[in-house]
């Protein structure tokens, strides 16, 4: 029910919505956006506190397959629920 709330809110505000937001996280933390788009994912999680947990978590493990120069099962594994997740929207729910 928040997150409705909140997507209502965002909306009015002219901002992203949680969903669409995280459908553009990967893209936003690889650098992949236009200036625009990186400017409106950026303010939703200044905005967002489950948005942003979520973008830390996913930081996270990129930085880790990053560090480690081996991609480890079970990172990808995460990785992949991840995405999973935010692709059935259950991260907003």
């Amino acid at each position: 029910m928040m997150t409705l709330i909140s997507d209502v809110m965002n909306r009015l505000m002219g901002r992203l919505t949680c969903r669409e937001t995280l459908e553009l996280l990967q893209q936003h933390l690889d650098g992949e956006l236009p200036a625009d788009q990186t400017r409106r994912v950026a303010e939703h999680l200044d905005h967002c506190r489950l948005c942003n947990e979520e973008s830390d978590i996913y930081e996270q493990i990129k930085q880790a397959i990053m560090t480690s120069g081996v991609a480890d099962p079970d990172v990808i594994q995460r990785l992949e629920r991840f995405g999973e997740r935010v692709g059935n929207g259950e991260i907003v729910d």
